[in-house]
């Protein structure tokens, strides 16, 4: 980089003290044997994405090691083959000591604010970097421009940019990226593994349940099942043939739930006597584990649980509905899956409600085939366009993670 690394480093503060065996702080863990992975987030809000990731690396991989970064003083991950560290300085003895350490086979930047010191050190070293974009690169256009050059000599430095779409490709290609770099793929979010369910169930059940409508409680809390239930009594008195399936969050609870339902003088059935729901049947406890892939099938429209009320344990991802086709309907709590329902939110597939007449109002309303058909869709483009990019990434990490040269 030059005279223009050179001034960057002018800003930089001095070095770090080194440790007792002459080493910078950052080498005090040592370098795994074989390839490795550094994926580097800074954001708290990346961390379900890189968790994903490394999975899906070690499943195609499982030799893979992995070096994760974080702006934070925890661990992003805990997986193993993976070794956390936070960043070290970004003066020219940190940033060089740290990538003569280390010395991954390939580099996924995730974020959005760049560190010219280490990058240069990965430059020198030939090291493929691939800058990912999870819906803040945009920002990255705009680092340190008031050095000259600086901006265009990192950017350069990438082997691939990927784009979440062509006004942040275009940014890039004014701030000085090289064309051939930059890829158009849309943002690297977290890909959705639809859950499991054994399909000679779900058409054995699609025939009892016929043309009546049906919707879903998933994963229900106990202080929430007045709610759902009297939600379910209101929406009734408009379609009488109302089916509710209610997976209580735990499934220990089917023995109240049928003492609830018996003072409401609601029919119903429990799963976990083997029982079947029939015509009648108002309220299905599905009292079971490990059957939410079977309902989410089933019904259209799913309410989420864990978000009437705050509560310290999460519900279940409402992004295993929507990668369903089961729109999805939720309370305000929504901070253990903030970013699945911001995400759905903005795409107009979910209906957030905050008492029973709103639940009651939005399960009617969502019985529209044509409604809940579109917001099902814009859920579901949400989810599918995750796994294609993630796709991409794991196909660039995985090609430039090239076995370790032997030697010093």
């Amino acid at each position: 980089m030059g005279l223009t690394l050179a001034l960057y480093y002018l800003t930089r503060s001095a070095p770090p003290e080194k440790s007792a065996s002459g080493e910078y702080p950052e080498a005090a863990t040592e370098r795994p044997k074989g390839r490795l992975i550094w994926l580097h987030a800074p954001r708290p809000e990346d961390k379900p994405i890189v968790t994903d990731l490394l999975k899906r690396l070690t499943i195609r991989s499982p030799d893979l090691w992995f070096l994760v970064t974080s702006s934070e003083g925890a661990s992003v991950s805990e997986a193993d083959h993976t070794i956390w560290q936070p960043l070290p300085d970004d003066n020219r003895q940190s940033a060089a000591g740290f990538m003569r350490h280390w010395k991954p086979d390939v580099v996924g930047w995730l974020g959005d604010r760049f560190r010219p010191g280490l990058i240069a050190e990965a430059a020198a070293l030939g090291i493929p970097m691939h800058l990912l974009d999870t819906g803040n690169a945009l920002a990255a256009t705009q680092v340190d421009s008031w050095i000259p050059g600086l901006r265009r000599t990192i950017l350069r430095s990438f082997k691939t940019i990927l784009a979440g779409d062509a006004a942040t490709a275009d940014a890039f290609k004014r701030a000085g990226a090289s064309a051939s770099a930059i890829r158009t793929t849309g943002v690297l979010e977290l890909s959705v593994t639809p859950l499991f369910c054994l399909e000679a169930e779900r058409d054995t059940l699609a025939q009892l349940f016929a043309a009546r409508p049906v919707w879903l409680a998933a994963g229900i809390q106990r202080n929430e099942y007045q709610t759902i239930l009297e939600a379910h009594s209101i929406a009734l008195r408009r379609t009488h043939r109302l089916l509710l399936i209610l997976v209580p969050s735990d499934t220990s609870d089917g023995a109240s739930l049928a003492a609830m339902l018996s003072e409401l003088d609601m029919s119903y059935e429990l799963r976990s006597t083997g029982a079947e729901p029939e015509a009648e049947t108002q309220v299905y406890v599905a009292d079971t584990d490990s059957e939410l892939g079977l309902w989410y099938r089933l019904a259209p429209t799913s309410f989420i649980g864990h978000s009437l009320f705050r509560d310290d344990r999460p519900g279940p991802s409402p992004f295993d509905a929507a990668a369903l086709g089961s729109v999805v309907i939720h309370g305000p709590q929504t901070e253990h899956h903030r970013d699945a329902f911001l995400r759905l939110k903005r795409a107009g597939a979910s209906r957030e409600v905050s008492d029973a007449a709103e639940l009651a109002v939005g399960v009617d309303a969502l019985l529209a085939p044509d409604k809940a058909a579109e917001m099902a869709h814009s859920a579901w483009q949400i989810c599918s366009a995750g796994a294609e990019v993630t796709d991409i990434v794991l196909d660039l990490l995985l090609a430039d993670a090239r076995p370790q040269k032997a030697g010093p």
